[in-house]
């Protein structure tokens, strides 16, 4: 004969089941906003041939143009760790997500006015909250990673990748429609910023704040801090040093130094893409058996010799092997970067996220003029090789002696 449970016990249980769902309804929620951010955006990308045919641009001054999305981002600052402090990262990824949309609208009616003055204020504007967005979902992300207790943050940057994917689909199909391009903005707008307010409403809690005797009584110095965080930054910037390469350069390096012809090309742009979407899927499981570290020098040699790879391939064949062993290799960097400046001691709140968002957006900024002034003055496989450089020190820096901080999975 089994007793039946006592009322205490049926109720701790209920609770356990109910702290359960609502993890794991944070979790979901959490890579819907990943999904939505990479969305937003993208749709307008996706019509970006559109819109320089509409403004009646030469090439040269449609990159200046465009640039303005980078531009705002690295323009925010330090205010994204502000915001997420004072609005808290739920009200942030919302706010933010609407302030997007009003920037793309913003810029979609600076084409149809023919104004690229104000395509340039709508992505500066779009940017400025793309930073602010991306401080908040990381840092949500991070919040949930650490209450399953094992990786998952790769994974819900798969998500972002998913969300561009749609985004773009959206784009192309509302072009292929002839939908004017302010309805199309401002249309899909309003749905990002709907399922992002619906997201965040399901995202963790805001931590209690500690008390005053239990937070660190001296932070460190701002050397001690930038000793830890700059290791990192490098990390996070050989990541994006091979989506630079992809976006940019891979359809010129297959088709000037491969012989590949141009409009197929693009071949090694979806095969990057592609590789690290996969990195990204599987990323978290391979940080749960090699731990953080060893995941680092794994993927950083897979993206130096990826990238040296496709540079100095005999062949187009081996050029995309290349990529695609960078793809895989840089699909864990960012995430770790973040995951190991959220733990960096004496910061506030989201100030390790906030520093190694804006390091990416500024460092972006530069990276591919830089490749095209090296292209210029002696091959492109030659820039692509000096580049590797970023992804070079950081692993030197990772094979060094371990030290204590941040904390080590």
């Amino acid at each position: 004969m089994h007793a039946n449970p006592s009322p205490s016990t049926a109720s701790v249980s209920g609770r356990r089941r109910r702290g359960a769902a609502s993890l794991r309804g944070s979790r979901v929620a959490t890579m819907a906003a990943f999904a939505t951010n990479g969305a937003l955006p993208a749709s307008l990308l996706a019509r970006y041939a559109e819109v320089k045919d509409a403004l009646g641009l030469s090439p040269a001054i449609f990159g200046l143009v465009v640039v303005g999305f980078g531009l705002g981002g690295a323009l925010a600052l330090h205010m994204p760790g502000v915001l997420n402090r004072w609005l808290g990262v739920a009200r942030t990824a919302s706010f933010g997500t609407l302030w997007m949309g009003g920037g793309l609208t913003l810029a979609a009616a600076g084409v149809a006015l023919g104004n690229p003055w104000v395509v340039v204020v709508g992505l500066l504007v779009t940017g400025f909250g793309d930073a602010a967005v991306d401080v908040a979902q990381n840092s949500q992300g991070l919040r949930v990673q650490a209450a399953y207790r094992r990786s998952l943050l790769n994974s819900m940057h798969a998500g972002w990748s998913i969300g561009a994917a749609l985004g773009g689909a959206v784009g192309i199909l509302a072009a292929v429609l002839g939908v004017p391009l302010v309805i199309h903005m401002a249309a899909w707008s309003l749905v990002c910023v709907l399922a992002m307010t619906l997201a965040a409403r399901a995202f963790m809690p805001e931590p209690e704040a500690e008390p005053e005797d239990a937070q660190t009584p001296v932070r460190p110095s701002g050397w001690s801090t930038m000793k830890i965080l700059l290791p990192l930054a490098l990390i996070a910037l050989a990541g994006i040093s091979v989506e630079d390469v992809g976006n940019n350069w891979s359809a010129v390096l297959l088709s000037t130094e491969r012989g590949m012809d141009p409009a197929s090309a693009g071949v090694g742009l979806t095969v990057l893409l592609s590789a690290q979407f996969i990195g990204r899927m599987f990323g978290d499981r391979v940080i749960d058996q090699l731990g953080e570290r060893g995941s680092l020098i794994l993927s950083l040699s897979a993206v130096i010799l990826g990238l040296l790879g496709a540079a100095w391939a005999p062949g187009a064949a081996l050029t995309l092997v290349g990529l695609a062993l960078a793809g895989l290799g840089c699909a864990v960097t960012v995430p770790l970067a973040f995951a190991r400046a959220n733990r960096v001691p004496g910061l506030p709140a989201h100030s390790g996220v906030t520093w190694i968002s804006w390091a990416m957006r500024a460092v972006m900024l530069s990276l591919s003029p830089a490749i095209g002034v090296m292209t210029q003055g002696s091959s492109l496989p030659v820039a692509i090789s000096v580049i590797v450089g970023i992804a070079v020190v950081a692993l030197a820096l990772q094979l060094r002696p371990r030290r204590p901080e941040p904390a080590d999975r």
